[in-house]
């Protein structure tokens, strides 16, 4: 189809208007999967987009996935299905959903470190013994421990769900217990209101694993320590979902983003090919919809 797709990009703005869909939208602000659906239901097929584009191949469903990684977006791609044959399933669309980590990983540039990692509100409690042997946790906890100390890309498959299989911390036991037994050194050399704490870094993120001591079990003759654990994500993924979270229009979210992340005006209307006024514009119709009045504000409500 490259003649088809050359006609997209020479007329995106019409191609936008007749789907419904924004491109580079969908690739920031977009799901991971099924962006592209609703075009159908808006009256795609009468459109000059289907006419140029679809209708001479006979092409009609489509599903789209975005690529991106906890670092940036790489773009997204969309397999395509003939008139003829039936739409895709949501098999199909879960299976694309898991490949696409791979997809990114294959794209993957050279990234640049995150300027600081900030709570991501997810914890959980993991119960051992000195020795780091699990006696207590939650599929949370389960979750968090895989993430934090496997390196797999795909570590769905290895997390345990509460419904239906029980979490086995075998994987990640040697890690776990070599981890309890530096925390647990730590711990002897602290006062209680000093909790010690490690932080291990992959590509999930930041993790912060911190000790308390626990009382013992009547007769139990093991000392028992309980590690949270608490995932951080960068700064940068932070004030993404918080700015996806605030019902703005994309380009809104998009103007505030960039405003969150230090960038004075003229750098936001030179980086968006904007107007300084046009980008004054978008803030009072930030201010207006937030129900603020202040700059200080906007990034209070976003950090």
């Amino acid at each position: 189809m490259p003649r088809r797709l050359a006609w997209i990009v020479l007329h995106h703005k019409r191609y936008d208007e007749d789907s419904g869909n924004s491109f580079r939208d969908i690739v920031l602000f977009g799901a991971p999967t099924g962006n592209a659906r609703q075009m159908w239901a808006r009256g795609f097929e009468h459109s000059a987009t289907y006419a140029a584009v679809f209708k001479p191949y006979g092409y009609k469903w489509m599903l789209d996935g975005v690529v991106r990684d906890g670092q940036r977006p790489y773009g997204c791609f969309a397999l395509i299905r003939r008139d003829t044959d039936p739409d895709f399933t949501p098999d199909e669309e879960a299976l694309l959903a898991q490949a696409l980590p791979y997809v990114a990983h294959a794209m993957k540039v050279e990234a640049t470190r995150p300027s600081r990692f900030v709570s991501s509100g997810r914890s959980a409690l993991v119960v051992c013994r000195d020795d780091g042997e699990v006696l207590e946790w939650s599929a949370r906890a389960h979750e968090l421990a895989v993430y934090a100390l496997l390196g797999d890309l795909n570590l769905d498959a290895r997390v345990g769900r509460a419904d239906n299989t029980r979490a086995d911390f075998t994987d990640v036991q040697p890690a776990l217990a070599a981890l309890v037994g530096e925390l647990g050194a730590r711990l002897r050399q602290h006062d209680t209101d000093d909790m010690p704490a490690l932080i291990r870094r992959n590509d999930w993120g930041e993790f912060v694993f911190r000790a308390y001591p626990l009382e013992a079990a009547r007769g139990e003759r093991c000392r028992r320590i309980g590690v949270l654990i608490e995932q951080c994500v960068p700064i940068e993924a932070h004030l993404l979902a918080r700015v996806n979270a605030t019902g703005l229009s994309n380009r809104q979210k998009e103007v505030a983003l960039l405003s969150a992340r230090g960038l004075p005006n003229a750098q936001i209307a030179r980086q968006l090919n904007l107007t300084p006024q046009t980008v004054k514009d978008y803030f009072k119709e930030i201010y207006a919809r937030l129900q603020i009045s202040s700059h200080q504000e906007l990034l209070q409500r976003l950090s």
